[in-house]
C-alpha cells in the first residue's frame, strides 16, 4: 500500500512539472511555494529566481484588485465563474494574458494558500482583438462563431441588416434567427463542423459552390423571406478560422445584400423572355408569309417556264430556249432555298407532327447535307407537349446542332429525349473537338459563344436548367431539363 502511494506521488509530481499549463502555489501572504516548468516559461523567471518571490511582484495594482476579489469569493464560498481572465507581468516587462482557475489549498480543515492553473492566451487574445477591429470596422455584414457555435462577433452592419443587436446575440448559438424562422445551421455552422459537400447540399440544394479564393470556404446565393419587409437576396461566404496547428476553431461568415441586383437581373430576364417570344412570333409570321405569299408565285413561275421550255409549238430559237431553261432551274433553286429558309424560321413539321418528328427531320438534314451521322433516340413514352415547351426545346436542339455543324468537326451527333413522370430531359452530344468551358455561364459572352447563352435563356423560359459539358478532344454535351 505504501509503495502504491509513493508511485502515485511520483506520478503526480511528474504531471505537475511537465504539464503544458502553468501551475503554481502560494501561501496566504502571496509567497510562492512551488511552480512547474510552464510557470517558469510564463514568468520568465527560473526556479531559483522566483522561489520566495511574492505574487504581488507579477501583478499591477489593478490586477491585484482582481486577485483580491477572487480570494475573497473563494474564502467566503461565493460563486466564482472559472476559468477567468487575468494578466501577469513577466520579468522582461511584457504583459501576458492568461485564462486561469484558482482553488484554495486546505490542510487540516484550514485554508493555507491557493493553487493556480493558467494557460497563456496572449496570442489568441491579440488575434481576437485584431479580428474584432476588422469585423466591427467592416462595412460588410459579418459575424464570427467559435468551435462551440457561439457567436463571438456581430458587427454593426449585420445588426442593421438583421435587426438583431450584437448585445442580444453575442455569446449565444442563435445566429440562425437572422435568416430563418426555425433553428437550423447557418453556413458558418457547417464550416465549423467540417461538413462534407453532401451535407452542405442537404441545406443549400444547388445554391452553393466552393470558394475559388479561400481554401475550405463555401459561398452561396439564397432568398431569405424573413429579412426585411419583403425578404432579401443575399450572397454569403463562410470561411474557416484555424489555429497554428491547422485545426478549425471557428468560422466567419460575410454577407452581401444583392436584392437590387437580383431584381435588375429578373427584370432583364423578363425583357429577354419578351424579346424571345416576340422573336418567335416574328419568325412564325415571316415563315407563314414566305410560304403563303412568296412561294406560290415562284411555284407558278416555275410551272409556266416548264410549260414553255417543254412545248414544241411554237418552236423557240435554241439560245432563247436555253436561257429560259436556265431561268427555270434558277427559279426552282430559289424556291427550294425559300422553303429551307422558311423551315429554319419555323418548321411546319413542328406544329403539325410535334417535337420528335421535327428533331428527326433536323438530324436527317444534317446527315444528308453535311455528312454527319446524326440521329434521334427516345426513352420513355412520348407525350404531347405544350406548344411553347416543344418550340423552346426545338430551338435549343437547333442551336446545338448548328454549333456541331459549324465548329465541332464531329462525325457523329445524337439527340436523346427522355420522357419522365414530371420532366423531360434532352441531351445533344457529339464526338467533336470540344472546348474549354469558362467557370461562369456569363463569361461565355466574352468568348463569343452567344448561342449557348441563348440556349440557357430558353431553358430558363421553360423553368428548367441547361448545362454544357465539354473537354478538348472529347466532344460536347448539352443537357436541357424542363418540368412538365
Amino acid at each position: 500500500m505504501e509503495t502504491k502511494f509513493e508511485l502515485s506521488q511520483q506520478n503526480y509530481q511528474y504531471l505537475f512539472e511537465n504539464a503544458s499549463d502553468a501551475m503554481w502555489v502560494h501561501d496566504m501572504e502571496g509567497n510562492i511555494l512551488d511552480g512547474n516548468k510552464a510557470f517558469e516559461k510564463l514568468t520568465g523567471y527560473s526556479l531559483k529566481k522566483w522561489a520566495g518571490m511574492n505574487i504581488k511582484q507579477f501583478l499591477t495594482e489593478e490586477l491585484l484588485d482582481l486577485s483580491r476579489e477572487v480570494r475573497r469569493k473563494l474564502l467566503n464560498g461565493e460563486a466564482l465563474k472559472q476559468p477567468y481572465e487575468q494578466r501577469l507581468l513577466r520579468k522582461d516587462g511584457a504583459v501576458r494574458t492568461m485564462k486561469m482557475a484558482t482553488s484554495p489549498v486546505v490542510i487540516a480543515g484550514k485554508v493555507k494558500g491557493f493553487q493556480h492553473v493558467a494557460r497563456d492566451i496572449t496570442e489568441e487574445k491579440s488575434a481576437e482583438e485584431m479580428l474584432s477591429k476588422i469585423i466591427d470596422g467592416s462595412p460588410i455584414p459579418s459575424f464570427v462563431i467559435n468551435k462551440q457555435h457561439k457567436v463571438t462577433h456581430w458587427n454593426t452592419t449585420i445588426e442593421s441588416l438583421s435587426g438583431i443587436s450584437g448585445q442580444e446575440i453575442v455569446g449565444t448559438d442563435e445566429q440562425w434567427r437572422a435568416f430563418y424562422t426555425e433553428k437550423r445551421p447557418a453556413m458558418a455552422d457547417l464550416i465549423v463542423d467540417g461538413a462534407s459537400a453532401d451535407e452542405i447540399e442537404a441545406y443549400y440544394r444547388g445554391k452553393y459552390k466552393k470558394s475559388r479564393l479561400i481554401d475550405g470556404a463555401y459561398e452561396a446565393v439564397d432568398f431569405f423571406p424573413a429579412l426585411g419587409e419583403h425578404g432579401k437576396w443575399l450572397h454569403f461566404t463562410a470561411s474557416p478560422i484555424k489555429n497554428k496547428g491547422g485545426d478549425i476553431i471557428g468560422a466567419i461568415e460575410t454577407l452581401q445584400d444583392i436584392t437590387e441586383e437580383k431584381q435588375l437581373e429578373e427584370n432583364m430576364r423578363y425583357y429577354v423572355q419578351l424579346i424571345t417570344k416576340a422573336q418567335e412570333e416574328e419568325r412564325k409570321r415571316i415563315a407563314r408569309e414566305l410560304h403563303d405569299e412568296v412561294a406560290p408565285p415562284l411555284l407558278l413561275l416555275t410551272q409556266r417556264l416548264d410549260v414553255i421550255t417543254s412545248s414544241t409549238k411554237p418552236k423557240l430559237p435554241g439560245a432563247f430556249k436555253d436561257t429560259l431553261e436556265d431561268l427555270r432551274i434558277r427559279t426552282v433553286e430559289a424556291l427550294e432555298n425559300l422553303r429551307h429558309f422558311a423551315q429554319d424560321l419555323r418548321p411546319r413539321i413542328l406544329d403539325d407532327l410535334g417535337l420528335v418528328a421535327a428533331l428527326e427531320w433536323m438530324t436527317e438534314e444534317l446527315a444528308k447535307n453535311y455528312g454527319i451521322d446524326a440521329h434521334v433516340e427516345m426513352e420513355g413514352t412520348e407525350r404531347t407537349l405544350p406548344a411553347e415547351v416543344q418550340l423552346l426545346l426545338f430551338r435549343i436542339a437547333q442551336e446545338a446542332l448548328n454549333n456541331i455543324r459549324r465548329h465541332a468537326k464531329a462525325s457523329t451527333a445524337v439527340v436523346k429525349l427522355e420522357f419522365r413522370d414530371n420532366e423531360i430531359k434532352m441531351t445533344v452530344s457529339d464526338n467533336g473537338k470540344g472546348f474549354e468551358l469558362p467557370t461562369r455561364v456569363e463569361d461565355l459572352a466574352s468568348t463569343g459563344r452567344l448561342g449557348i447563352i441563348g440556349m440557357c435563356e430558353r431553358a430558363r423560359l421553360l423553368g428548367g436548367t441547361l448545362r454544357v459539358n465539354s473537354e478538348s478532344s472529347k466532344g460536347t454535351e448539352v443537357v436541357a431539363e424542363s418540368p412538365l
